[in-house]
């Protein structure tokens, strides 16, 4: 016969108390309970493993121990290397981590917080940047609405269109430090490698390139702008495009560190050595970054840091009430193999 499910009951009647106390002790009641007693329930829930329904706590308390994570790409190693650092921090804490990955789509985004708010999630992070799509900024100011009222922590990783806790990377920042780095190497004639047209992450770090290129009396022309998508195969795919201009630039940025990967990789295939025949750069500080060939000169934007810096700011706000600020990361210029002196 299959064993029946140990409730709250059975601990009672181990710990010789009554099931409001088993209660008080597992929610952490303000009311009190001795230390005899506490300790009493809390060895009859070890010896009897059990396991408090989280569902029920949840109705009765009107949370849900839920954090929401919506990430763009999680095979990409920004949001992977983000990911572990807020697990890493959450974990032993009774928290239930939802990652939904929604390929930058409008539909899938909308969903995923449509489904955090029905269940009633505690927090959410948008780890991701916002979508420049005008039905996206209209649909989502409803939900978050709704979701402020439901008393839903909401932390936004780089500006989104709604009022809610945004967080800045320092992406223009970012394009402007390694951009400036290019610079004192002696390069003019800079290209682009852009991600994701309707990702304001892409906007950011073009518009930091266009930025400190102006500081310096240069330009970025339209045709040294070059499509990408954040990925390896988008640098790759870049790369072939890239060969007609060949001759009218000396050092590409790449929008984040895996299309600069892909822009490598390929530019050798073709014959092209970095940075002998021309420099690349990116953005990120992936871990791969200092392995490729020649290691990539990047930006760091240290996101397990970062991470574990979202999951200190969520556990603060949501476990202790203390309405704490969020730490911010620093940038920092990492110079490697990729970026040959031409002044």
């Amino acid at each position: 016969m299959a064993n029946k499910e140990i409730t709250i009951k059975d601990v009672a009647r181990l710990a010789e108390c009554s099931p409001t106390t088993v209660s008080r002790v597992i929610n952490n009641s303000d009311h009190p309970v001795s230390k005899d007693t506490e300790d009493k329930v809390k060895a009859a829930i070890k010896k009897l493993n059990f396991s408090p329904n989280r569902i029920a706590q949840g109705l009765k308390s009107d949370k849900s121990n839920i954090i929401g994570v919506i990430v763009h790409d999680i095979c990409d190693s920004y949001f992977a290397e983000m990911v572990k650092g807020i697990e890493e921090f959450i974990s032993g804490h009774e928290y239930i981590v939802n990652i939904y990955n929604t390929s930058r789509s409008v539909e899938k985004e909308v969903h995923a917080v449509n489904m955090l708010k029905a269940n009633r999630a505690d927090a959410i992070v948008f780890a991701g940047g916002a979508l420049m799509d005008k039905e996206y900024e209209q649909k989502m100011y409803t939900i978050i609405e709704q979701l402020k009222a439901q008393g839903t922590i909401l932390l936004g990783i780089t500006p989104h269109p709604f009022e809610i806790n945004n967080i800045s990377l320092g992406n223009k920042t970012a394009a402007k430090i390694v951009t400036e780095h290019l610079l004192e190497n002696g390069h003019r004639k800079i290209a682009f490698i852009d991600g994701p047209k309707n990702l304001y992450t892409s906007f950011l770090r073009r518009e930091g390139l266009k930025d400190k290129l102006m500081e310096n009396g240069l330009t970025l022309p339209d045709e040294l702008i070059f499509d990408g998508d954040f990925s390896f195969e988008g640098g790759r795919k870049a790369a072939l495009k890239l060969m007609d201009k060949i001759d009218q630039i000396t050092a590409v940025l790449a929008a984040n560190d895996a299309t600069a990967l892909g822009l490598i990789w390929e530019l050798n295939n073709q014959g092209i050595k970095v940075p002998a025949d021309i420099s690349v750069v990116g953005i990120d500080d992936l871990p791969e970054a200092k392995y490729s060939y020649p290691p990539l000169t990047t930006v760091s934007l240290p996101i397990y840091q970062l991470g574990t810096n979202i999951g200190k700011y969520l556990l603060e706000n949501l476990k202790e009430k203390k309405n704490s600020k969020f730490n911010s990361i620093d940038l920092k210029l990492i110079k490697r193999n990729s970026v040959k002196d031409i002044s």
